[in-house]
């Protein structure tokens, strides 16, 4: 195996930049006999003007999930069942040095059942123009299947039960990135490749360290 071709994650000192995006929030919640729902969604200004097809996929989020959540509820009480559904929404913006307005989201809905479910999307934009940023925006072609074969090294070698042991591979799809001080982090969605008692996975690369495979102008 060619060791140059994998990428592990490893801790620095990080800086933090000021931000030109800023994040407000939207939150629309309620309670009923048969179902509840808390939604805090993000907000973004670009230099005091809101950035309408952003902040516009996020309302249309919210009526999804809202409408989701009552017909769920209605679902439950038509079963005799004495659950309620349930949506949790919020999220949490996180400064770097990169200059990027980094937003990560977490859902849970419940619909009955032992568990619910919770899942992670992540947004991040360039904040000097609004412009979303996805992988293939960031990185060489090389870089997925680079990043991919560090984690499973990592997952592979770790004896503690932090991991599925049965993982054969590791894809970067099942996971969100952002931006985080002076680092890129991917964080796995829960049972992705990890059991439910250790969460969400994160793994965390100084950006000094993957330079190599950023071909993004982060303009600093």
């Amino acid at each position: 195996m060619n060791k140059k071709n994998i990428i592990v994650p490893f801790l620095l000192i990080s800086s933090l930049a000021f931000a030109d995006i800023q994040v407000d929030s939207i939150k629309k919640e309620k309670k009923t006999t048969d179902y509840s729902y808390s939604i805090t969604v993000p907000n973004f200004k670009l230099n005091g003007k809101e950035l309408k097809d952003v902040n516009g996929a996020f309302e249309n989020e919210i009526l999804t999930l809202i409408k989701k959540t009552k017909f769920e509820g209605k679902e439950l009480s038509k079963l005799g069942s004495s659950a309620k559904a349930e949506t949790v929404a919020d999220f949490e913006k996180y400064e770097n040095s990169f200059g990027v307005a980094s937003v990560v989201t977490e859902n849970y809905t419940y619909t009955g059942g032992a568990n619910g479910i919770t899942v992670l999307n992540s947004y991040n934009l360039d904040e000097r123009n609004g412009k979303i940023l996805l992988f293939d925006d960031i990185f060489i072609e090389s870089a997925k299947q680079s990043f991919e074969k560090g984690i499973l090294q990592i997952v592979k070698n770790n004896n503690s039960g932090k991991y599925m042991s049965d993982i054969e591979n590791v894809n970067l799809d099942d996971a969100v990135m952002y931006f985080e001080g002076d680092y890129i982090i991917f964080k796995f969605q829960k049972y992705s490749i990890a059991p439910g008692s250790s969460g969400n996975p994160a793994f965390r690369y100084n950006k000094e360290a993957i330079k190599n495979f950023i071909k993004y102008d982060f303009g600093n």
